[in-house]
């Protein structure tokens, strides 16, 4: 691992714990959320994933961008199926804080596109890392059917662990100067505020 990660690392790690901890990520972990709550955070996660996954293809021929145009780890279509098996049909509202997270993705692609990685690296990532652990809890716990669990199977992964170091790789050998360095890593944190917003919106909303 060289500097550059681990300087991502250092410098989000709080905010990176704040939003694991945070709201209603913490109450579901907890075991103190409803199904009805975790549909509606999935649903707008989705809308998160989509302007993530939208604008790593539209700017797929950008250089630094192409290798991490993965869709073998996108998510949206998966979280649709899902919500649909959960919500009965049920109208869904999409939050502010979501909205707000959707138009920073749009506007910093459109700006900058190597700094939509970013967004992408504290996503789909996170999922990696915590997908097993949310899996086991909302089956077992919360008694959701693999029916509505699709968000955390990854067909096309044989190897999580060799995957997520092989991304890790990708991050280190972004041609970037310290300028860039310095926003990447801002980007992140940025990524992580965000998270903490929707999980804290969805927690006061339902709690």
């Amino acid at each position: 691992m060289n500097n550059f990660m681990i300087e991502i690392r250092n410098r989000s790690n709080v905010l990176h714990k704040a939003a694991e901890n945070s709201g209603f990520n913490q109450r579901l972990l907890n075991k103190n959320a409803s199904v009805e709550s975790y549909t509606e955070y999935i649903y707008n996660l989705c809308y998160v994933y989509e302007a993530i996954e939208n604008n790593l293809n539209k700017y797929k021929n950008i250089e630094a961008v192409k290798p991490f145009v993965t869709p073998e780890i996108y998510r949206s279509e998966l979280i649709k199926k899902d919500v649909s098996a959960l919500s009965n049909n049920n109208k869904i509202e999409v939050l502010s804080s979501t909205l707000a997270y959707v138009d920073r993705i749009n506007s910093i692609s459109e700006k900058n596109p190597k700094l939509l990685i970013a967004h992408a690296y504290t996503r789909f990532l996170a999922d990696l890392f915590g997908g097993r652990i949310f899996y086991s809890l909302l089956k077992d716990h919360y008694k959701i059917s693999d029916e509505a669990l699709n968000y955390y199977v990854y067909k096309d992964l044989k190897d999580i662990k060799s995957y997520v170091m092989n991304y890790h790789s990708m991050l280190n050998n972004l041609s970037f100067n310290e300028n860039e360095k310095e926003k990447f890593v801002l980007e992140v944190c940025n990524s992580y505020i965000y998270n903490i917003g929707i999980s804290n919106e969805l927690n006061s909303k339902f709690f």
